[in-house]
């Protein structure tokens, strides 16, 4: 994964950093290609080695706790819980390629958020949600930021737009992780109360998108730490510096499409045969 340092996130990332009387909120926005590099495509090959792994296993078990002589549809009772998700996981079935490497190339994604984190350790396809609406995600974060006491249309304006023009909304899918147990979050020793994570993944455009909000007990972070965490991970576009490579990368242009601010009844077609 290649991150993308883009000057118009400067401003979201700093606002998502901010103090209230209950916590440290630590938020940002990040965007990397899922162009592949050497490490990337070690992990990749791993990850789809262990999900072919694991299925092949939960399929011969389940295949064994099946009565014999049963029909098709008495037996599909019998399948164990972990076969039902790699079934109907939220990327889709997971003998598919497309589907693992989605999975991929969300571990990959934190992975290069949290360098000395490794979650293809901890991660499963289970702990993630698909969202099937942009709107009520919009709607869900922007609700969060309201409840920390964040002025949006004064304090992120543009939030949602700049997203946008990045990623086309539209015509990316939308993940969730809540990790149910912090140990299994870098910031679990750090006095995690809450996190965020949404991902917009856009195969067309080959970019994905990371969006977060962290709560972390006030007493674990004295002021000085918490200036240095936030200047960190702020001041990380300046240490990279503008890649003006970044536009060789993907030539194609921005689709034109419905406005993700518009009336109820728009159709994009992604959401096409799914309940909403």
């Amino acid at each position: 994964m290649k991150f993308l340092p883009l000057r118009e996130l400067d401003s979201i990332n700093r606002a998502l950093v901010f103090d209230t009387p209950d916590c440290r909120v630590v938020g940002g926005v990040d965007i990397y290609t899922t162009k592949a590099a050497g490490a990337d495509k070690k992990l990749y090959k791993s990850i789809c080695e262990t999900i072919s792994t694991r299925y092949e296993a939960d399929l011969r078990l389940s295949e064994s706790l099946s009565p014999p002589n049963r029909g098709s549809d008495s037996a599909s009772k019998y399948q164990s819980a972990a076969v039902y998700q790699t079934l109907h996981s939220p990327f889709g079935p997971l003998d598919q390629i497309s589907a693992r490497r989605t999975f991929a190339y969300l571990i990959a994604t934190l992975n290069a958020s949290h360098p000395d984190y490794d979650f293809s350790t901890t991660l499963r396809p289970s702990d993630f949600r698909r969202e099937r609406h942009i709107r009520p995600v919009m709607n869900n974060f922007n609700t969060t930021l309201f409840n920390l006491g964040v002025n949006i249309s004064r304090e992120l304006p543009k939030m949602w737009e700049t997203i946008d023009k990045e990623m086309d909304l539209l015509n990316c899918n939308i993940y969730a992780y809540s990790p149910d147990d912090v140990s299994n979050d870098p910031y679990g020793d750090e006095g995690l109360i809450w996190s965020t994570n949404l991902f917009f993944f856009n195969k067309h455009k080959k970019r994905v998108c990371y969006l977060y909000l962290r709560g972390l007990s006030t007493l674990n972070h004295s002021p000085l730490e918490r200036s240095l965490a936030g200047w960190g991970r702020n001041s990380r576009v300046g240490s990279d510096g503008w890649d003006e490579s970044e536009g060789e990368d993907f030539n194609d242009d921005f689709i034109e499409s419905k406005s993700i601010w518009g009336d109820d009844d728009y159709d994009d077609g992604f959401f096409e045969g799914m309940e909403v």
